[in-house]
């Protein structure tokens, strides 16, 4: 794949974040994560370089 198996999770859970709007419920559910952590994640979404990517 060209990528750690970690990578490929920081990868899903990004493009499930973008997919599902940033429904954090959904993503701490998926993926076992705490809101906190799922915050984290979110907070990538909406870093003003992301916006037109």
């Amino acid at each position: 794949m060209g990528m750690t198996a970690q990578e490929a999770r920081e990868d899903r859970i990004l493009h499930e974040l973008h997919a599902t709007s940033g429904d954090l419920r959904r993503i701490c559910d998926m993926f076992g994560l705490s809101i906190t952590g799922a915050s984290r994640y979110s907070a990538v979404l909406a870093h003003t370089g992301l916006q037109n990517a």
